[in-house]
């Protein structure tokens, strides 16, 4: 086995490279992540824990780097068995202060408001990871490998790009090989011996503690090389290089890592080819039969002129919709490639066309350079939603089985039950951008999927969910431990997201649940649900079944209890003038079908009936016909009726004394509307669907 470190050049000032290609920004970047997982064969829950791990880095491409770490009781190979053990695992993990399995570190740092230490369970990840993204790293990294499949000998070039003073003179690099698809034995994997381990760590390239950098001012570049002969196997358990990746990254000493990458260990670059940017918004609210439109620019950050290959990819675009990019007056529908002169910004447009359908479209331009097909495209993400009424949102995370996705189907089929038809889904990622970006007003209610997730709440969905009830949108959020992961000295809650749960979902935690709250019943006399018959839950999280059990706090009321116990609270609802919550401390797809379909139409009923409305009024007030096409009639006790469209915007707006009001609509395009009805009770909310 040889191995060999040479440095090549170090500049203090990088003002002579900054028109040559580099494998490394000198802009201002993000941290990524870097998640250790210390893990072993005979872990039970540690599959859970790869799950997170791999969840995270999907949802965050070219932001996180896993590294999972065999070490360990657990880690032992028993008889035949393979041993994944390295020789520096160990002392990695002492430095953590793990004390159970599956424990991580995220960027080795210590998350006070999570642990004391820098190992946290499995359900802290996304959280610390959501937190490390969001800061400003110091210096950035980029690397490049070549491999001689003769010799076995792999070359990995580092460069290392300063944007600010480290807080220590002397930094670390550290370059770990890392080895995908080993199929072997995991307790808890349910594959026998066909497990598939990914991002083992098979050797660090850079010994222990990493390679050091005593040149870590702003401005700085650091350029290095290492060698190193892989050899057939370790500990008994070949190396396919084909399989591995390269992991670079870089700590302040032997703990703290302030950023990393990771590529092919064959022919892998981080090589910056172009850069594209967007003068706009990035989400846009669409309306039927105009197109909004995303002006941008690209710029060929290459040496010299170079065709890219330039992309748009549409996830979730309805199929009555129009999606296309426009380039030097050409336009296309898909794909083109283009040459971009050096150095020079080209402007372009993403332009979206809705037809009436309900949908929120996600768009990817992406910019690949046609000479250099290893190097990582550059890619924009933009997100058109449009006639969204209803948004059920599928929480981050993962269980041992599946995701809050895999029950979207049953949501959808509660909602087909309920007569919703302006309805939609989204991922947590596309919901934070949407949420950010402010563009939540022209949605009327959010159904959170929280499912059996962690983190459940944290302090960037509480805010975006904070300002959407503010400005009066309703909830409905549901999903088991919810109210222990907040609460709890375990779990993953802060000041804002237990302050959330006191606040707005008026509710107050009160303990971990388990299979003996198995039976549901309806608070007799409670309005809306009250009516219900007792059902009964089931555990489908694979033998982890935590209703919570909750109360009401301020003006919110129970509406279910397990067990037919009024100390055992299992669901609430709150209406304070604003808006609307309905709370589950249990999933509804624990309920059988019939029951989750008339919970949530209920949910629905209530929701639309609007704020601070006695609900007796919904029966002394109609709009007909519905659908409608020129004319449409409201009869009903009344002052005033305002009609919204899905954007939110007023489009009609009258006062009435009388007992029949018609509303002209030959000037509406087709669609569906708010219909608002104000009297002394208070305001009604029905829709009108115009054809």
């Amino acid at each position: 086995m040889k191995k060999n470190l040479l440095v090549l050049f170090m500049f203090v000032a990088f003002a002579a490279n900054l028109g040559a290609q580099t494998l490394v920004s000198t802009d201002v970047q993000m941290k990524n992540v870097v998640l250790e997982e210390f893990t072993g064969i005979h872990c039970q829950y540690c599959p859970e824990g790869h799950a997170i791990a791999q969840a995270m880095q999907n949802e965050n491409p070219g932001r996180v780097v896993l590294v999972n770490i065999h070490q360990g009781s657990y880690a032992v190979p028993s008889g035949s068995e393979p041993d994944f053990r390295t020789p520096f695992g160990d002392a990695i993990a002492n430095q953590s202060g793990l004390s159970g399995y599956p424990s991580g570190t995220v960027n080795r740092h210590v998350f006070p408001d999570i642990a004391s230490t820098t190992a946290m369970g499995r359900g802290s990840w996304t959280t610390a990871g959501g937190q490390i993204m969001a800061e400003v790293s110091p210096v950035n990294v980029g690397a490049s490998t070549s491999y001689n499949e003769a010799t076995r000998e792999l070359t990995v070039n580092v460069e290392l790009y300063y944007t600010s003073n480290s807080p220590e003179s002397s930094n670390f690099i550290q370059v770990a090989l890392l080895q995908g698809g080993i199929l072997g034995p995991q307790t808890g994997g349910g594959m026998g011996n066909n497990y598939v381990h990914n991002h083992m760590l098979r050797y660090l390239i850079t010994d222990q503690w990493g390679d050091e950098v005593t040149t870590t001012t702003q401005n700085t570049f650091v350029e290095r090389t290492y060698t190193y002969t892989i050899p057939a196997d370790y500990n008994g358990v070949p190396c396919i290089v084909e399989d591995c990746q390269v992991a670079v990254y870089v700590t302040e000493d032997h703990q703290e890592i302030y950023s990393g990458v990771d590529v092919p260990a064959i022919d892998g670059t981080t090589l910056i080819t172009a850069s594209v940017s967007n003068t706009g918004d990035y989400v846009l609210v669409g309306e039927e039969s105009v197109p909004s439109t995303f002006n941008l620019n690209i710029t060929n950050l290459l040496s010299a002129d170079e065709n890219f290959i330039l992309t748009l990819t549409k996830e979730n675009e309805p199929a009555g919709w129009n999606s296309n990019f426009t380039v030097a007056g050409q336009t296309y529908n898909e794909t083109a490639t283009i040459s971009l002169t050096a150095g020079v910004p080209t402007d372009f447009s993403v332009d979206v066309t809705p037809d009436n359908a309900t949908g929120i479209a996600k768009y990817t331009f992406t910019a690949q350079s046609e000479s250099n097909p290893n190097a990582p495209s550059i890619e924009i993400n933009l997100y058109v939603m449009s006639n969204v009424i209803d948004l059920l949102v599928n929480n981050q995370g993962a269980w041992t089985g599946g995701t809050p996705a895999d029950l979207q189907q049953d949501y959808f089929d509660a909602f087909e039950y309920a007569e919703m038809q302006q309805y939609t889904s989204c991922d947590y990622k596309t919901f934070i951008k949407i949420g950010s970006e402010e563009k939540l007003n022209s949605i009327h209610n959010i159904y959170f999927n929280m499912a059996w997730t962690f983190p459940s709440f944290t302090d960037e969905n509480v805010a975006i969910l904070a300002s959407f009830l503010d400005a009066g949108g309703n909830l409905f959020i549901a999903g088991q431990d919810i109210g222990w992961d907040t609460w709890d000295a375990a779990g993953n809650g802060t000041a804002a997201t237990k302050a959330f749960y006191t606040n707005y979902l008026s509710a107050d935690y009160k303990a971990d649940g388990s299979t003996s709250n198995n039976s549901v019943y309806a608070y007799a006399g409670e309005e809306i649900f009250g009516s219900m018959t007792n059902f009964s839950i089931v555990d489908i999280y694979g033998g982890n079944m935590y209703p919570d059990q909750i109360s009401p706090l301020g003006d919110a009321v129970s509406i279910f209890k397990y067990n037919n116990s009024d100390s055992k609270s299992a669901a609430i609802r709150v209406g304070n003038g604003t808006y609307k919550v309905v709370y589950l401390g249990f999933d509804p797809s624990m309920a059988p079908t019939a029951d989750m379909n008339e919970i949530i139409k209920r949910t629905e009923d209530w929701f639309n009936l609007g704020v601070g409305v006695e609900e007796s009024l919904v029966d002394q007030t109609k709009l007909y016909p519905n659908p409608a096409n020129n004319q449409v009639t409201f009869t009903g006790p009344a002052s005033g009726i305002s009609v919204y469209n899905t954007l939110g915007n007023l489009v009609y707006k009258t006062k009435t004394t009388g007992e029949s009001t018609e509303i002209n609509l030959t000037d509406f395009v087709s669609g569906t509307y708010i219909v608002r009805i104000t009297n002394e009770s208070g305001i009604s909310s029905s829709r009108l669907i115009v054809y």
